[in-house]
């Protein structure tokens, strides 16, 4: 049986139906009366490969304090991890060459309450998506779009995550909240009131004391080599301590 050629009209239905309109695969397969292979080739040969909604997810355009909160946040108790899952839904399923897709994550696990509560609040405040709760102390959103923001911004895992050039040449504000995001995450008092914070990464613990050093004095120990377990620390002094704490300010630490 020879193939029927597509016309115009049917040609102009499809890109209404598909582009304009939610309506799902089957029915358009229905209305316009061709298989969904048919329907997938010639949405290729007009250009259209994959239907697109708007997105919704925001895209901040600037570094605000919530979203230097976030990436601190990342950078402290958070994690990325990715998924592959089976792709065997919808009318196409069965004619795909790749019969799995990847989640991207992006986590952020904490014991306090209170930073949890805000890590959600900023995460709506930023993104416009509201986290999953898993449990009571982790915050998961599933967006390659934050997912890539994040990890563009510098956030890593323990060994490779870096403040940041957006965050370096943020607004005062701004820095001031990701010092306060990340030492609420990663921050203790010593038995000699000082405050600390121990790191295996070197880099990244330098470019926190530049701009820690814009608010409060501080240094990093040792200068040369590293502590066991191949650690590094912030150090600020126990006479800087107040200040830290009138100037950063603690979520974690009020009580202190």
């Amino acid at each position: 049986m020879p193939l029927r050629k597509w016309t115009k009209e049917e040609e102009e239905k499809l890109k209404h139906l598909y582009l304009e309109t939610k309506t799902p695969v089957e029915e358009i397969c229905r209305i316009i009366d061709r298989t969904p292979p048919a329907i997938q080739n010639r949405l290729k040969v007009l250009g259209f490969q994959k239907r697109r909604f708007p997105s919704r997810t925001k895209h901040p355009d600037k570094v605000t304090p919530a979203l230097a909160r976030i990436h601190a946040h990342i950078c402290g108790d958070g994690y990325f991890y990715e998924t592959k899952v089976k792709d065997c839904y919808g009318p196409w399923a069965k004619y795909r060459k790749k019969t799995h897709r990847i989640i991207y994550r992006t986590c952020y696990s904490n014991t306090n309450p209170t930073l949890i509560k805000e890590f959600q609040r900023d995460i709506k405040e930023v993104f416009g998506v509201k986290g999953g709760k898993l449990w009571k102390n982790e915050i998961r959103i599933k967006s390659k779009r934050i997912w890539d923001l994040l990890k563009k911004m510098g956030a890593g895992d323990s060994y490779n995550w870096g403040v940041g050039k957006e965050i370096i040449n943020a607004s005062k504000e701004s820095k001031k909240n990701w010092i306060r995001a990340f030492f609420d995450d990663e921050a203790y008092f010593d038995n000699g009131n000082r405050i600390r914070v121990k790191c295996v990464n070197k880099k990244g613990l330098q470019e926190v004391t530049k701009i820690l050093n814009e608010f409060v004095p501080c240094h990093l120990l040792p200068k040369k080599g590293s502590y066991w377990g191949n650690t590094y620390c912030i150090n600020i002094n126990k006479k800087d301590v107040p200040k830290y704490l009138s100037k950063i300010g603690s979520l974690r630490y009020k009580q202190k």
